[in-house]
């Protein structure tokens, strides 16, 4: 059992959490993405404390490229319940991200309507730390 675990998390996919947060904005607010096996997340906070944490699940037809030299999130969904951009460098980033909890929960029941707090309200200037493949 042991070989057979160790095979599996040998052939799972290094995962890159990559925290973007706003810049200029009282309180701070915060996004991170991240994968859960093949599907990729984003995760919203407003502030020092996680209370109040809204993720949601990005379309398996999301391009990612999160590294030391890119951040470059494009994903939408079908419905536009979800239209997520992020591009640029670490250090200086633009996010715009809407989110419709309205039309998303048709998909996803799970979620709450804590999700629409994900929304940007336009293109936000964000600075990003892409952390090594885990």
């Amino acid at each position: 059992m042991t070989a057979s675990l160790l095979v599996l998390l040998w052939l799972q996919p290094p995962t890159a959490v990559t925290t973007c947060r706003s810049v200029g904005l009282d309180p701070q607010r915060t996004w991170q993405f991240d994968r859960a096996d093949t599907v990729w997340r984003v995760t919203h906070w407003t502030g020092t404390a996680r209370t109040r944490e809204a993720r949601v699940s990005l379309p398996a037809s999301a391009t990612v490229q999160l590294t030391t030299a890119v951040v470059s999130v494009k994903a939408r969904t079908s419905n536009g319940g979800i239209d997520v951009s992020l591009t640029g460098t670490p250090a200086r980033a633009q996010l715009d991200i809407y989110v419709s909890y309205e039309l998303e929960v048709n998909v996803d029941t799970s979620l709450t309507p804590a999700i629409d707090d994900l929304n940007t309200d336009g293109p936000i200037g964000v600075t990003c730390d892409v952390a090594a493949p885990r």
